[in-house]
């Protein structure tokens, strides 16, 4: 049998891109071949250096590379026995054969959905530009991307099999299609993590370092952290923010307001920013941290969250969202006031409290991922191996 894995570029290199190609790892160890089907040729170098070669390899193994134009006609001319849509958040891929049966859409959070309703200029740009390019540029063809994208959003939805990362964004997709979905929550590398940045760390004195990790786009309220340090500092908690993250130049302008909030909270010297850090440097900051602080209610999972306490940070987060089903109440927050008292306990947590933390996440290891997934594609009927 052959598998065809949709996902819009591999070459972001976040957490979704990470996901699809544990899927292809988990394809390729029972045996199925699979085709990529994409908007952008994986580019190996960016992949390469985003997850190591060990881990991009399993890129090779892909049979064909089907580039898309336009999803208002997809033509794709191979069969395949099953369809795995690894972009089901913001991807409205579907085909008039797709059924329960030979289709899964891993859907993070239905965010197309409310992109579509709020017509949201980036999405906008997205579905004039590679999705629905075909159509002609009026109002009237607007609308009918618009339209077009929304009843293949729902399509595929209702006919896969879907899966997501949290009973958060499981009612969250059931409250909005009225739709069961699978709980699978995405792979994370916590050995790796646990390995390299916590055990390491034990035997030195981790700082007073306040460290969150978000990719620089207005979508992660990052200024809800300036705001945060601006009460850090008045109440002399902790030693500084340290705020670290990708930045495509299409984001110069959100940074330009973040560095003004620092400016004008007077926080010059309490929060600085690392852009675009390696790896290496990442684990070095996560070694020599005490505090990870998650920015954004409404999280659907939180890998970065998961990734910190793995590495033995204490993390700090909204009350609301996918991470409040594996962080501690105690380090939950609601207001602001909540969050800085949280920081001032956590910053005092001794090692083996952040050894329990670590402990806790283990089972959201890459392992788990592939033998849950393997398990749930040997269970559609026609997609039956020996596992």
């Amino acid at each position: 049998m052959i598998a065809n894995i949709v996902h819009i570029s591999l070459n972001t290199c976040g957490g979704s891109e990470r996901l699809a190609i544990t899927v292809m790892q988990a394809l390729s160890k029972i045996g199925i071949d699979f085709d990529l089907t994409t908007f952008e040729r994986p580019n190996m170098f960016k992949i390469d250096t985003a997850y190591g070669k060990s881990v991009a390899s399993v890129i090779q193994r892909i049979g064909k590379v089907n580039v898309l134009r336009s999803l208002e006609k997809v033509d794709i001319k191979k069969h395949y026995d099953l369809t795995i849509n690894t972009h089901g958040d913001m991807l409205p891929y579907f085909a008039c054969d797709f059924s329960k049966n030979n289709s899964i859409t891993y859907c993070h959070f239905p965010l197309a959905k409310y992109l579509i309703n709020s017509k949201d200029p980036e999405y906008t740009r997205f579905l004039n530009s590679a999705v629905l390019s075909t159509m002609t540029n009026t109002d009237c063809g607007s609308r009918k991307r618009f339209q077009s994208a929304q009843t293949a959003y729902i399509h595929m939805l209702r006919n896969s099999t879907v899966l997501s990362n949290s009973e958060f964004s499981c009612k969250v997709i059931q409250k909005a299609f009225g739709i069961d979905s699978i709980l699978l929550s995405p792979p994370v590398d916590v050995d790796f993590f646990r390995n390299t940045a916590l055990l390491p760390s034990l035997s030195n004195n981790r700082k007073d370092v306040i460290l969150v990790v978000a990719r620089f786009h207005p979508s992660k309220k990052i200024e809800n952290a300036i705001r945060l340090a601006k009460l850090l500092k008045q109440y002399q908690i902790g030693n500084c923010m340290k705020i670290v993250g990708n930045l495509p130049p299409s984001r110069y302008g959100y940074y330009s307001y973040l560095k003004q909030m620092v400016q004008d909270y007077n926080l010059t010297d309490y929060v600085t920013f690392e852009i675009n850090v390696s790896f290496s440097k990442l684990l070095a900051l996560m070694q020599d941290s005490k505090i990870y602080f998650h920015p954004l209610p409404g999280e659907p999972f939180g890998i970065s969250t998961v990734e910190a306490m793995s590495a033995g940070l204490i993390p700090i987060v909204p009350d609301i969202g996918g991470h409040t089903e594996f962080v501690p109440l105690k380090y939950q927050f609601h207001t602001f006031g909540e969050g800085v008292e949280a920081i001032a306990s956590a910053l005092n947590a001794p090692n083996s409290e952040r050894i329990l933390i670590s402990d806790s996440v283990r089972k959201y290891s890459i392992q788990n991922f592939i033998q849950r997934f393997q398990q749930i594609v040997n269970s559609l009927p026609t997609t039956k191996i020996k596992i």
